[in-house]
Formats: C-alpha cells, structure tokens, sequence
C-alpha cells in the first residue's frame, strides 16, 4: 500500500465553500473504510508487544448507561434498550433467552461508520451515493466494512483532564472547553509517548467521571444536556489544525469518553471531527469507559495498550456498539 500524502498535499476542490480537503481515491476510488487502512498487519505485529501481563481492561458501558441512567429525554431519539427475558420450562428442560427491544446502536459505547454522516456538498465519503446508505448487502460504508477489515493494534490514551490538573489549565467536562492540536500534542509529550502510524488514540476528558459522580438521575440528565439543552461538552477542537495533526500522526480512529469527542456543538460549514467522518475517512468512538484503564495509566506510566474491537456484522450498520477490550 502506498503512503497517503501529508494533510496539506490532499486535494481541496475549488468550488468548496469551506475551503476543507477531501482524502477520497487516497485508498482506491471503491475504499469504505478510510483511517482504518492505516491499520495493517504490520502496525497490529507491532503492537503485540504492548501485551505483558495479561491484564484486560473492559472499554465498553453497560447498555443502559448513559440513556437509561438520565430522565426519558435526554436524547431527541436515542434511549436505553429495554431488556425482554423469555422463559421457557418444560419437564426436563428449563431455558432462558433475551431480546433488546428499542435498541439504538449508538445509544452507549459505540462506533460511528462512515455512513454516519455526509459532507453537505460532496455527500458521504469517498463519493458513495445517498443511495448506498441502506441496510443489506448492497450497501456502501457500512460499520460491517471495519469489522472486515479489523480493529485492533496499539491505543494511546490522552487523559486531558490529569494533563490540565498537572500544568494549571481550566478544564471541565461541560463548558465547551477545547483541546487543540497544541494541547494534545503536549499531553502526549508529557506521557511520554508519541503517536505512530495505525495507533487508535483514546481521549479521555473526565465526562464518564463527571457523569457518574452525579448524585440522582435529573443531574446525570443535566450532565447530558448541558444548562438549557446546550449540550456544550468539553472535548478536542474540531478545527483543521486538529484535523492536520490526527492525519499526519497516521491515526486510525479517535474515541473518547464523552459523548461526541470533540467540543460541542459544531456549526455547518465549519471544521468539526464529524465532518471529517465524510471527508477524510476518519473513524469516531463515543462514550468508551476508559476509567480504569485511566488509573492503571497514571500508577504505571504507561499510556500505550494492545486494543481490539469487533464492530457489529450488520450489513450497511450506520454505528455498532464498542464491544471493545485493551490489553496489557
């Protein structure tokens, strides 16, 4: 596979009002997984030797947490699935099975495809037709495309909050707070660690933290609100110099702990992480629990782990629960 060009080698068409690049045709012109291509055989090689002891850290939120933990209302859609038991029991047999009735795949730790969102001028990534978005086996960019191609090699943890604490910056999960690509490249560097190609950087800004801490269900709705429905979650900047950095790294996907990754909201026309879902191909983890992992980072030193997670096999899936584990 060819190395892709640096950000500002990729091509910016002319008639763009945000003045954005485009990254399609960099994989080939029928590519439907985009950053992922980074990783390969070789970055996932490599980062065995992130595996010492053996010990598992569990990525993913129970499915009922965050929705399921707030007032009915805190998403415009989104809730916790309702869990149903069916019983059977007949002399000499008894069983149990379960069904998940209202589940939102995007309603807990999860992955967003590359169906998730569409550039307003140029459409969803790498030229796939609004057509394409559908279920089933015709689909374009479905979340089953990264199944196929695997996630797994080495992640890197950025705990933003412990890095502000440690040089005196005003940090909170709420409050729009912005991480710029100066601030994650610092963090980074105080870890003690540097990005390399393929690595899956996990951000953690202390909203899951703060969440958690809150004492009823009204304060965890607010948590997920924001004052007046603002939903101003702290995060990293969505702006260019970001999208530079996370290009350049060779960066294979981004997740965090809070429910958007980057500072929210994002306005139309304007960089923001989820635009760069349709033009740059880049792969988005909300709400990952990387509290333990967090603190098993900040008593060792270590901020580099082995990580794999298996997407959802659905057929044109538009996002697929985290089902993710970091190793040891």
């Amino acid at each position: 596979m060819m190395k892709p060009p640096r950000y500002d080698d990729l091509p910016r068409p002319a008639d763009d009002p945000t003045g954005l690049p485009l990254s399609w045709g960099v994989w080939g012109p029928d590519d439907e997984v985009g950053t992922l291509n980074r990783i390969t055989a070789a970055t996932v090689a490599a980062a065995r030797d992130e595996i010492r002891d053996g010990r598992r850290f569990n990525l993913n939120l129970p499915l009922d947490e965050p929705f399921g933990l707030a007032l009915p209302g805190a998403h415009r859609r989104r809730q916790a699935p309702h869990p149903v038991m069916v019983a059977e029991e007949h002399p000499g047999r008894v069983t149990r099975d379960d069904r998940l009735d209202g589940f939102w795949l995007q309603a807990s730790t999860q992955w967003d495809g590359l169906s998730h969102f569409a550039d307003p001028t140029h459409g969803f990534y790498n030229h796939a037709p609004l057509s394409s978005i559908v279920h089933g086996a015709d689909s374009r960019n479905g979340i089953d495309k990264a199944l196929a191609h695997g996630m797994a090699g080495r992640c890197v943890l950025a705990d933003l909050p412990r890095h502000f604490a440690r040089t005196g910056r005003d940090w909170a999960p709420m409050g729009g707070h912005r991480a710029t690509a100066e601030d994650l490249s610092a963090c980074l560097d105080a870890q003690g660690v540097a990005l390399r190609p393929g690595d899956i950087l996990l951000v953690r800004t202390g909203w899951l933290a703060a969440f958690r801490a809150a004492p009823d269900a009204e304060a965890r709705h607010l948590a997920i609100q924001g004052v007046n429905g603002a939903r101003d979650y702290s995060g990293l900047d969505g702006n260019e110099p970001m999208w530079r950095f996370l290009w350049d790294a060779g960066v294979a996907a981004v997740a965090a702990d809070n429910p958007t990754v980057e500072a929210w909201p994002i306005f139309p026309w304007k960089p923001a992480l989820h635009l760069a879902i349709a033009r740059l191909g880049l792969c988005l983890g909300e709400f990952f629990d990387l509290e333990a992992l967090a603190a098993d980072s900040a008593a060792t030193g270590r901020s580099t782990a082995f990580m794999m997670a298996a997407p959802l096999n659905l057929r044109g899936g538009i996002g697929s629960p985290g089902n993710a584990l970091a190793l040891r």
